[in-house]
C-alpha cells in the first residue's frame, strides 16, 4: 500500500492519516457505550450429566458401525498402521 501514498502530495497523505484516526475514535466511543450482558444466560435442563457406561459395558451397535467403516480389522479390533519415523 506504500506504492499508494508515493503519488499523494504531505497534505493528501496527512488529510488521510486524521480521516482514519477520526474513524477509529469515533468507532471506539460508539462501541464503549455499547450494552454487554454481564451474566451469562441460564440454561435449564433436566438431566445436566450424561450416564457413564464402566469399562466392560459395550454398545454392540457402536462396535458394529466403527468396525464396518475400518478398511483392516479382524473379529474384536481395528487393525492400524503405525508409523516408523526415520
Amino acid at each position: 500500500m506504500d506504492f499508494l501514498f508515493h503519488s499523494l502530495s504531505d497534505k493528501e497523505k496527512e488529510d488521510i492519516r486524521k480521516e482514519a484516526k477520526k474513524i477509529i475514535d469515533d468507532f471506539s466511543e460508539k462501541i464503549s457505550k455499547a450494552k454487554v450482558p454481564k451474566e451469562e444466560p441460564v440454561i435449564e435442563r433436566e438431566e445436566f450429566e450424561r450416564a457413564e457406561k464402566s469399562g466392560n459395558e459395550c454398545d454392540e451397535d457402536f462396535r458394529e458401525r466403527m468396525l464396518s467403516n475400518a478398511p483392516n480389522k479382524n473379529k474384536d479390533a481395528i487393525i492400524a498402521e503405525t508409523k516408523k519415523w526415520e
